[in-house]
């Protein structure tokens, strides 16, 4: 049992005055030293391996171990008698009773000396004899008990438990032979270790516990709430205090309040006073039955204005007389928030981020289109792969700290074109004012004016306890002629980089304001990709993979209610279900890029063919140079790319590469450079005929062979369900037999 669960179990239960209180303040509080008492009790250990005190009397029933050599030689453990006499055989016989056992080899020492001399001596005391004092009175465990010889008061109170919620702890007697030896105040003890009334005990003491006197409660806003016990009838607040450890640096100098009791009062016996913690106050006597209560001080500031949002210290700031926006925000360097310098100085840092692998930038039409050939080798894998140009990336972890939002904002920057630097609505900052009828008011102004402009008008003054909050332009958004938009152009473009866009601008004109296409650029190839796109194929992504997960849930409660005994069917369910788990697994393990197909032609050369498409911050641009070759991947013989050559169709190129047995060439499908689909089902000619093979490909097209997943001939499937019908009906004709018969 841990020694804090059996220090509250050995609290006594609560007394009256205690329930009082509880009632007052819904608070059960302790008495003061109570806790003292419950662990020492706990852990209290046996006094006969502890040091003796000098200042210990030999008295009979103690051991004493002597050693001697030279003109006599012992080695004896003798206890001393009742006559208060040491017997050493030998030897002879010594008084040692009321002898201090630091003085004892002294004194042994001469006895001895007197009978034999040219000897050495060693005394050690042994077992100790044992002490039967007294307990009466309201302590916890009252009666006779045995302590070790050197026991003190304060030990006996220790084994007697403490006091009982009824006893005090402010007078414990000790008597012996009718007189009162001591008078010993715990208080004294717990608060400043005064031990002077803490003396030796002796057999036949008794340890007088006395009934309480008048108590208080301390609660409210200090470490140690408590009931405490008065010396006196009336007792000054500043000596309460010094037993809770004085007044607390929180608690309200200006007002405590105070629960008294006074049969006097003509309404009720119960009134509440209210005063001051000053110097009057601390005077101010306590007496039996009150409670007092220190309340905590007012969060409020008396002389601070707070300066918060897109800043560099968002704090709070000493006000002054007069004092303006200029004088909280001098300059523009107090509005460069630390986010920026730690994203900075992360550029320089050469750590490689977990989030690298889901932050990398879209893939070439080419490297993706090989990429999806290691992927694509059965229907569910290609089917995923088709999801993975459409959907958000699931690497990217969501960040939980300031400093992993600092490593998101420069992998984004890494990945897109973005500042690192959160710019800052000049035009929208507010001052929060609570007015004296504690109303709010919001005040609006212009913080370029302010603090680029130095406009007075502007430049307003504050008051004590107002909120100036400035903010960013991802806190409220400005209109687009203000926004910075950054926009990335690569690849083979006559003037590749990071463009700042213009109001209204879009994919044609930025193109076109940046020098348009190089002679090597493939246009129809051309890859835009954009964060809000990533972000919704993420939420699009997990909506079909809890759906599939349901379906999936589904057709197993569904095979689980008409599944037959046979092996073959339990075998195709175990199949089924593991296909199924498969593919849920590859598509956790997508990573969209945001593309948007823009549906060219192959036969797109320049600006003018792009779609007018508005351009936003974030927006990627890429264009490949154009490739040759034509990628066939999944269950084909020679997984391979091929020289592309113009009409050469899907067909020409699945017998190039060499179709598996276990091609499912009736679910092919061909992805399109420019991130376009063709399927299969898509070109179904007469009679189910596949017309996909018809199709010519273009360079950086990629077709996709899956792989069956039914092997099953029709043919078998024939024979396996003619073997049912025909059990069916044999059963049937015994049935008629069984009729005629009877």
């Amino acid at each position: 049992m841990q020694p804090q669960r059996r220090a509250e179990q050995a609290l006594p239960p609560p007394g009256e005055f205690q329930r009082f209180v509880e009632g007052a303040t819904g608070r059960l509080l302790p008495i003061f030293g109570s806790a003292f008492f419950a662990d020492a009790a706990e852990t209290s250990l046996s006094l006969d391996n502890v040091p003796v005190s000098a200042d210990y009397t030999i008295g009979p029933g103690d051991e004493i171990i002597t050693r001697a050599w030279g003109a006599i030689d012992i080695d004896y453990r003798s206890t001393v008698d009742r006559n208060g006499m040491l017997n050493l055989p030998k030897v002879g016989s010594f008084s040692v009773a009321g002898v201090k056992a630091s003085d004892l080899e002294r004194n042994l020492r001469t006895q001895i000396g007197r009978l034999y001399t040219n000897f050495d001596l060693s005394v050690s005391l042994g077992q100790l004899r044992g002490l039967r004092v007294f307990v009466v009175g309201p302590a916890q465990r009252p009666g006779v008990v045995t302590l070790a010889s050197q026991s003190t008061l304060l030990s006996a109170v220790v084994t007697a438990g403490g006091p009982a919620p009824s006893g005090s702890m402010r007078r414990i007697l000790l008597r012996r032979d009718g007189r009162v030896i001591s008078d010993l105040d715990v208080y004294e003890f717990l608060v400043s270790g005064d031990k002077s009334k803490d003396v030796q005990l002796a057999a036949g003491d008794v340890v007088v516990f006395q009934p309480a006197g008048p108590r208080i409660a301390l609660t409210g806003s200090l470490d140690t709430p408590a009931i405490f016990e008065l010396k006196s009838a009336q007792e000054p607040l500043r000596e309460v205090l010094r037993y809770a450890g004085g007044a607390p640096v929180l608690a309200n100098p200006n007002l405590v309040q105070l629960e008294r009791i006074d049969p006097a009062q003509p309404l009720a016996a119960r009134f509440v006073e209210a005063f001051r913690l000053d110097a009057a106050g601390l005077q101010k006597t306590l007496r039996d039955g009150d409670v007092l209560t220190l309340l905590p001080i007012s969060p409020q500031f008396a002389n601070a204005v707070t300066l918060k949002g897109h800043v560099a210290q968002p704090l709070r700031y000493p006000f002054t007389p007069g004092m303006r926006i200029r004088d909280l925000i001098p300059d523009h360097d107090a509005l460069i928030s630390p986010d920026f310098y730690r994203r900075k100085n992360l550029l320089v840092q050469m750590i490689e981020d977990d989030d690298d692998a889901g932050s990398r930038p879209p893939e070439s039409g080419s490297v993706r289109n090989q990429r999806l050939s290691a992927v694509g080798a059965d229907r569910a894998g290609a089917e995923s792969s088709i999801a993975d140009q459409a959907t958000a990336s699931r690497g990217i972890r969501e960040p939980r700290s300031v400093r992993e939002q600092d490593r998101a904002a420069v992998a984004r920057s890494r990945r897109t074109p973005a500042a690192l630097f959160d710019e800052l609505n000049w035009d929208y900052a507010t001052v929060e004012r609570l007015n004296p009828d504690l109303s709010t008011q919001v005040i609006a102004f212009n913080l370029g004016r302010a603090i680029l402009q130095n406009d007075p008008a502007s430049n307003i003054a504050l008051a004590p306890g107002d909120v100036v909050t400035v903010y960013s332009q991802k806190d409220i958004r400005v209109p687009v002629a203000r926004q910075t938009r950054l926009v990335s152009l690569e690849g083979e473009i006559n003037a590749p980089g990071v463009y700042q866009l213009q109001p209204g601008e879009t994919l044609r004109g930025l193109i076109q304001r940046a020098g348009g296409f190089t002679a090597q650029a493939y246009v129809y190839g051309l890859e835009f990709s954009r964060e809000e796109t990533r972000a919704r194929q993420r939420v699009n992504l997990s909506a079909a993979i809890t759906r599939l997960e349901s379906l999936s849930a589904i057709q197993t409660a569904r095979d689980a209610a008409n599944r037959r005994d046979d092996t073959t069917t339990q075998t195709a369910a175990a199949v089924s279900n593991a296909a199924t788990q498969a593919q849920l697994a590859r598509l956790s393990r997508l990573q969209p890029n945001g593309r948007i197909a823009l549906e060219l032609t192959p036969e797109s050369q320049s600006a003018d063919a792009l779609p007018d498409l508005p351009l936003e911050h974030g927006d990627r641009i890429v264009v490949p140079p154009r490739p040759g070759f034509v990628t066939v991947a999944g269950a084909v013989v020679n997984s391979n790319a091929f020289i592309w050559k113009p009409g050469r169709t899907a067909g020409d190129y699945l017998r190039l590469a060499g179709a598996d047995e276990a091609a499912d060439t009736s679910n092919m499908f061909i992805l399109r450079a420019d991130g376009t689909v063709n399927h299969a089902s898509d070109r179904r000619g007469f009679f189910g005929r596949n017309n996909l093979e018809s199709q010519p490909l273009q360079p950086g097209d990629a077709l996709i062979v899956p792989n069956q997943l039914d092997f099953e001939t029709w043919g078998r499937a024939f024979v396996r369900n003619l073997k049912d019908i025909s059990l069916i009906f044999g059963q049937f004709g015994l049935g008629i037999a069984a009729i005629h018969s009877l």
